[in-house]
């Protein structure tokens, strides 16, 4: 069993609640921690973990502090937000968490919920889209009207973005996922959470707030990209890296 502490409950009326947890190239965890970074979301409730499976230690003393997955809310936009350090790889954590989820969007009562992710392009070539599914047919329309582009054909969304999707549904909550397209999994990608802000600023009519320091930390990631490539051209002609 997990524990949950709650702090307070916040009073609001048929509330969305956005949940998300760290998935490929971060884009969630950004997209997430900006919200309640910019918005400044008040904590109210918390699902303690079982990680890390360690503690620290620093000149002999050790140190010990437990991981949470965090509730916070926005009063004027009606909103819950629910975020987390790491996305369980362990089904029958994974589900828990999902369930918790679920029992707190029951409690409050929520409209509809949210997740975010990303999705690795398929062609290199094309401009990034944001993507989307819907766990309600009859939500198709609506999520389209928003320049959301719904995935098709077959395949899976995994992790707890996707599978808080399948568990809402059982539960008669709508829920609709967000992915930011992609190319590099492994490689932090603000540009994708920024443009999938950009959408829920509109969809949860969300006073839009500074996006800059985004637009800062895609910069640095480009540059940290062109220089990866330039050794990466380097050592494929077996030169060594020049000293400067």
């Amino acid at each position: 069993m997990l524990g949950v502490k709650i702090h307070d409950y916040p009073r609001l009326d048929s509330p969305n609640m956005l949940a998300a947890l760290p998935d490929m190239g971060n884009v969630a965890g950004i997209g997430i921690s900006y919200i309640i970074k910019k918005l400044n979301a008040k904590l109210f409730a918390e699902i303690y973990s079982y990680w890390p499976p360690f503690v620290s230690y620093k000149n002999g003393v050790v140190d010990y502090k437990q991981s949470s997955y965090k509730f916070h809310y926005l009063d004027n936009e009606n909103l819950l937000i629910f975020s987390g350090e790491f996305n369980p790889t362990d089904p029958r954590r994974l589900y828990e968490i999902c369930y918790e989820v679920i029992r707190m969007a029951e409690r409050m009562n929520v409209k509809r919920l949210y997740s975010i992710g990303a999705a690795v392009r398929s062609s290199s070539g094309a401009e990034p889209k944001v993507l989307g599914a819907v766990n309600n047919e009859q939500l198709l329309d609506d999520v389209k009207n928003h320049g959301i582009i719904m995935l098709d054909d077959e395949g899976q969304i995994t992790g707890f973005n996707g599978l808080i999707l399948g568990i809402a549904k059982e539960r008669g909550i709508n829920a609709v996922c967000i992915l930011g397209e992609i190319d590099n999994p492994n490689i932090i990608q603000p540009k994708a959470a920024q443009s999938i802000l950009k959408v829920l600023v509109n969809i949860l009519g969300i006073k839009p707030f500074n996006m800059s320091e985004l637009d800062e930390e895609e910069k640095r990631k480009e540059f940290m990209e062109q220089q990866m490539s330039y050794l990466e051209r380097v050592m494929d002609r077996g030169e060594p890296p020049g000293i400067a």
